[in-house]
């Protein structure tokens, strides 16, 4: 990556509507062939669908993939925001690439459900729900008990959102707490313990390896109301920005074989023939370079005075080893095998290309914020920002506590 060139990009394109197709030649056929299907479809950029696939393939991998390098231990959970424009088929693309987890859900929740039933009519102790694969519309406190329940559980857990700012937004305070980014930080680590304390809690939860991975959209013009001032706290820096390209041309005769292919490696994914697998490169040497490359942009970055793309590029070899492993046993599931144990030289200079790509999108965001951060904000945006802070609701509400002055 060069870095002028970056930085032109970044400054040039960040109020484009479109940017390139990421690519895609790493990838096998067939799911190649999904994500356009999908994409013709829904008339959506098939971006939007391939950053859906990798993050609940690598949601669904869970803790049976461990990608293993050195020091540096990585699972294939990704934070993955789906950012376009108001009705711009973020959420159609990533309810329709979840239709196969929903369904395997479905039959997880009916067996809890009759398990649930059976222990209470025999006055047992009742289970809990131990293999939920997805959480929606959780509060804080519930998605830490979610992930204490499902701890054991060795497929992962998603947290599936169609506007992420539902989530954030509605736990907005307690969100800006430096303890919940902190969480959040530790949870995408996926090796770090998860120590949970509240004063509403009868116990305080540990899980000892937690995993989640998140999915959800947000519209490019409030990406700042997520980010801004998480630039330099890792939070900004692990999540993973999938802008549109052009839409695809829209596909109307309808072809199931497609979403067939999907569900199946899904199932794959899933299923507990898979066993744990410990992934290790073929040329180790091959991803320190990678490293070192990052580093050396990051230099860079800081002398430009680009802080906060500075500590996003060294992100990325996080990003780099957890694609690279997604890829990895992408192709092996469909084409109907187990992954092996070595991922290729090749699949790592692929996930590469994807990471590049990856890396400019999280340049044209920073750009948005930044921008975004320098323009003046509305009565509306104030009277937001003082009823999170100081609970004052409306305009009267504003006045008295100035005394009544205007």
């Amino acid at each position: 990556m060069e870095i002028n060139k970056i930085i032109e990009f970044a400054n040039s394109n960040y109020e484009s509507k479109y940017v390139d197709e990421v690519p895609m030649d790493g990838i096998n056929p067939t799911v190649t062939e999904f994500i356009r299907y999908t994409a013709g479809v829904l008339r959506a950029p098939t971006n939007f669908v391939f950053g859906e696939v990798l993050t609940i393939l690598g949601a669904m991998l869970g803790k049976k993939i461990t990608v293993i390098n050195g020091v540096y231990k990585n699972r294939c959970n990704l934070y993955s925001a789906i950012v376009g424009v108001a009705s711009g088929a973020k959420s159609p693309s990533i309810n329709y690439c979840m239709k196969p987890v929903n369904r395997m859900e479905n039959r997880g929740y009916d067996e809890y459900l009759r398990a649930y039933h059976a222990a209470k009519d025999k006055a047992e102790n009742l289970p809990t729900y131990s293999e939920q694969l997805v959480a929606s519309n959780e509060t804080i406190e519930n998605l830490y008990r979610v992930l204490n329940n499902v701890k054991d559980y060795k497929n992962g857990l998603l947290m599936h959102q169609d506007e992420l700012l539902n989530f954030f937004g509605s736990n907005a305070k307690k969100y800006f707490d430096g303890n919940i980014i902190s969480d959040f930080l530790t949870l995408f680590d996926a090796f770090s313990p998860l120590r949970v304390g509240r004063v509403r809690m009868d116990v305080p939860l540990f899980v000892p390896e937690p995993f989640i991975a998140i999915l959800g959209g947000i519209q490019k013009k409030r990406v700042d109301e997520l980010f801004a001032g998480q630039e330099h706290n890792g939070f900004f820096s692990r999540w993973l920005f999938w802008l549109p390209n052009e839409d695809s041309p829209l596909i109307e005769n309808s072809n199931t074989s497609s979403d067939q292919i999907w569900a199946e490696l899904l199932e794959r994914a899933v299923s507990p023939d898979m066993g744990d697998i410990n992934l290790h490169f073929e040329d180790e040497k091959q991803v320190v370079a990678f490293d070192d490359d990052f580093r050396r942009i990051r230099d860079i970055l800081e002398e430009e005075n680009e802080d906060d793309l500075s500590e996003a590029i060294m992100k990325q070899g996080y990003v780099i080893r957890r694609i690279a492993a997604i890829v990895h046993c992408l192709n092996a599931l469909a084409a109907g095998y187990k992954p092996l144990e070595l991922i290729k030289r090749d699949t790592v200079e692929y996930a590469s290309k994807v990471v590049e790509h990856l890396f400019l999108n999280s340049c044209i965001v920073q750009r948005v914020i930044e921008s975004k951060r320098g323009s003046k904000i509305t009565g509306k945006q104030a009277i937001s920002a003082l009823n999170a802070i100081y609970g004052i609701r409306n305009q009267s509400m504003f006045s008295a506590s100035l005394g009544g002055k205007p």
